[in-house]
């Protein structure tokens, strides 16, 4: 994970030479930060023709993107050299294709260099082994030299374009922070970014760990009069990048609230955008994000008749979270935190939440005064029964203290004996899974068992919750 870093602008005055890219590689020196801002206005005017002649922004088909418009024709005489390159990067299918273009071509523009390192990244965002690869690959690392050396060339969508590409690709070397954040800077002061531009890099600093406080603060600014402009996923991206920075944009709150609920974009908001918006509410959980309004359009669009079975038990758990660190549950409709708890425990029945949501359930139900033991009881019930089974449902257990293995284990053995017996097996284990057979039953107590009397003692109980162990990770990060 990279680490979260605090940048000031002031200092990023930079000079290009410090890393020279291939002579091949078309390189544009001129440092805008050193120009009369009425010469650079002119300048960034001027610069990239390809751009206006082949991209274009497509809302919602890449998550927190600017998206270069990939239906387009092939290349003809009447477009530019740079045009005509960026509709074959954009029709590229496979990353070795795109960065056999890159290596050919010898006058690579800016907006070439930002439109290849956009599609690699959607090429490569669910491909680890692929994106590991391409990370290797000097080719790549030419793109990554291009834009150090020409970053403050690069006009105001290729900015965002390219933080969005290495947040996606999640690749951020250091000797990109300077160019890159100099860049931002330029275009701030311009005042050249759109709406969604803006969303999509305060998205990306945010999966990149990287806190550039004054530029954050510009870009609030900037926001608010953008705001109208803005659809659902930008809004719940712009919000969930500042609140995931630690970053507090309390001039952007109450007009982002009051656009939101006055613009209806959150009654076909889909499930990430509520669940974002929550979560960014509850990290920054400050008096001005308590705008009922805009909590009450949330809760409206998890109800049962409305999105709330698509949810996942993920995002189901962000809103339950959100409400009860904000101390809003009052607010909610008569059974909505019900029907939440319901859905969230009838997902982890049937497969166990990851263990910081579940830590986060827990610490939910526990502050609201309601029983938490389930959380914990059906996750090492669907332990048992994985191991029984042998399956792996591709989620390890997480691990117990004793006080909370006696827990569970107490609420399985119903009869106080100090064994769990074959009948309070098959009724703890039909309460959340009611097509358990008898074999399932059967192979349970046999892997439980270890001294033959077809019962499962606490000593043996605890034997099965440790053979779960995975082998030591680093912890997964729990929301606090």
């Amino acid at each position: 994970m990279v680490a979260l870093l605090h940048i000031s602008i002031v200092s990023l005055a930079w000079t290009p030479g410090c890393v020279r890219p291939p002579q091949h590689f078309a390189t544009r020196t001129a440092v805008c930060a050193g120009e009369g801002m009425q010469v650079c206005r002119m300048r960034l005017a001027r610069m990239s023709e390809a751009t206006a002649a082949v991209t274009g922004v497509a809302s919602g088909s890449s998550r927190g993107a600017v998206v270069p418009v990939a239906a387009m024709a092939a290349p003809n005489a009447s477009m530019s050299v740079s045009a005509g390159m960026n509709v074959q990067i954009l029709k590229a299918p496979t990353s070795e294709d795109v960065l056999s273009l890159v290596e050919a071509d010898d006058d690579l523009s800016s907006v070439n260099v930002a439109t290849a390192l956009h599609r690699l990244a959607v090429i490569n965002k669910r491909q680890r082994a692929a994106r590991d690869a391409l990370l290797r690959d000097r080719r790549f690392q030419l793109l990554v030299d291009f834009t150090i050396a020409n970053a403050q060339d690069f006009e105001a969508r290729s900015v965002a374009d390219v933080l969005w590409s290495f947040a996606t690709l999640g690749h951020w070397p250091a000797t990109l922070l300077k160019p890159v954040l100099t860049g931002v800077a330029v275009q701030l002061e311009a005042d050249a970014f759109e709406a969604q531009h803006l969303s999509t890099m305060v998205w990306a600093l945010a999966k990149l760990g990287c806190k550039p406080t004054r530029l954050l603060e510009q870009m609030e600014t900037r926001s608010i009069p953008r705001l109208a402009a803005m659809n659902m996923q930008n809004q719940a991206n712009l919000l969930w990048g500042f609140a995931k920075l630690n970053y507090a944009p309390t001039a952007l709150l109450p007009p982002l609230a009051d656009s939101l609920v006055a613009s209806g974009l959150l009654a076909k908001a889909k499930p990430v955008e509520v669940a974002d918006m929550a979560l960014a509410l509850g990290l920054i959980n400050d008096a001005s994000c308590r705008h009922e309004p805009l909590l009450l359009s949330l809760a409206s669009r998890a109800a049962p008749d409305a999105a709330l079975p698509d949810f996942s038990s993920r995002q189901a758990v962000t809103l339950l979270w959100s409400f009860t660190r904000l101390k809003m549950t009052a607010i909610l409709p008569t059974g909505r935190l019900d029907e939440w708890i319901s859905a969230v425990r009838v997902a982890h029945e049937a497969t166990p939440l990851l263990a910081a949501d579940a830590r986060n359930l827990e610490r939910c139900l526990e502050a609201l005064g309601m029983d938490s033991s389930w959380v914990q009881r059906s996750e090492m019930l669907n332990t048992w029964s994985d191991l029984a089974n042998d399956s792996n449902r591709g989620g390890a257990s997480r691990s117990f203290t004793d006080d909370e293995l006696m827990a569970a284990f107490n609420s399985i053995d119903t009869d106080k004996s100090g064994d769990i017996d074959r009948n309070e097996l098959t009724a703890a284990i039909k309460a959340i899974n009611p097509s358990a057979d008898d074999a399932t039953i059967a192979k349970m107590l046999c892997f439980g068992d270890e001294d033959g009397d077809m019962q499962v003692s606490f000593d043996e109980f605890k034997q099965i919750m440790a053979s779960s162990k995975p082998a030591a990770k680093p912890a997964a990060k729990e929301v606090a």
